[in-house]
């Protein structure tokens, strides 16, 4: 009875954990948003660097020591595919609704399976090429790939921003296998050491120094960033990754609303559509290669 308890209260935790991250990250997406002044680099730079700042108090309230001295390389990689991804997020902001930017990156999913096929030599079988299919048919409806006239570009970065998320959602997997074997502190310290560095290539091609209630925003990126990571990776490190996975399309939902609060944004018949495509496609790509 008491292991069943556990069991259930982890996995209660898990969700909670799952839909905190997924508030949090909105949040965060939402600062980033409104701050048009400020370059994606910029704005990925200082997400960085200013989270930076926050890991020493995150990581005496952790009580171990930061640094694993293992899996090395892997760290790097996640840490260079989480900059990248949240880079080319970020650009997709400036010319995309927030709830389609969202939607685009939920592409992750699709991308891990091909991945899973081709670099990992680990072939899922014929039982994903459904929900691939639907998948696909869903970014193609959210995309209007029919209508050259209606395409956006910007969706292109957030296509990248997918494809950088799923080899960053792979190591993460690979790192947190072995319950404690790094401290959530050290996978954080990674992304953000390599999110200030992948923006601050950018920086030479143009920054502007914030003015006013920007560093209000600026302030609300870097909390809700470093805050959203760490519940995120509590999540992974304490429940199965399949059930962090399906609860964090919340954040779609979540993006919409705030977009459309914000913005006023609406969201078109076509995302909509392809969003539900892409979500349910998710879904059962998940479940049949758990």
């Amino acid at each position: 009875m008491n292991g069943t308890g556990t069991k259930g209260r982890a996995v209660t935790l898990g969700i909670a954990a799952a839909i905190a991250a997924s508030l949090l990250f909105t949040g965060m997406d939402v600062c980033a948003k409104a701050l048009p002044r400020l370059g994606a680099g910029e704005i990925t730079f200082l997400r960085g660097a200013i989270g930076l700042l926050y890991l020493p108090f995150i990581a005496r309230r952790e009580g171990r020591p930061v640094f694993s001295g293992r899996d090395t390389a892997l760290l790097h990689v996640r840490g260079l595919t989480g900059g990248l991804g949240i880079l080319l997020f970020f650009f997709s902001l400036q010319g995309l609704k927030l709830g389609d930017a969202e939607i685009l990156t939920e592409l992750s999913a699709f991308f891990m399976c091909l991945l899973a096929s081709f670099f990992l030599r680990n072939n899922p079988g014929r039982s994903v090429m459904v929900p691939l299919g639907i998948i696909a048919a869903g970014a193609a409806v959210v995309l209007q790939v029919w209508n050259f006239d209606s395409f956006n570009g910007y969706a292109l970065f957030g296509l990248g921003s997918a494809l950088s998320s799923a080899l960053a959602y792979i190591a993460i997997g690979r790192l947190t296998e072995e319950p404690g074997r790094h401290s959530g502190t050290e996978l954080v310290f990674y992304f953000q050491l390599y999110s200030m560095l992948c923006g601050a290539v950018l920086l030479p091609f143009g920054f502007v120094v914030p003015e006013g209630t920007e560093w209000l925003w600026i302030l609300g990126l870097s909390v809700t960033a470093i805050a959203a990571q760490m519940v995120f990776t509590w999540g992974c490190q304490h429940v199965h990754s399949l059930i962090i996975s399906f609860v964090m399309y919340t954040a779609i939902l979540f993006h919409i609303l705030a977009g459309w609060l914000f913005w006023g944004e609406v969201l078109t018949v076509y995302s909509w559509i392809g969003g539900a495509a892409i979500v349910g496609g998710s879904a059962l790509l998940l479940w049949r290669t758990r």
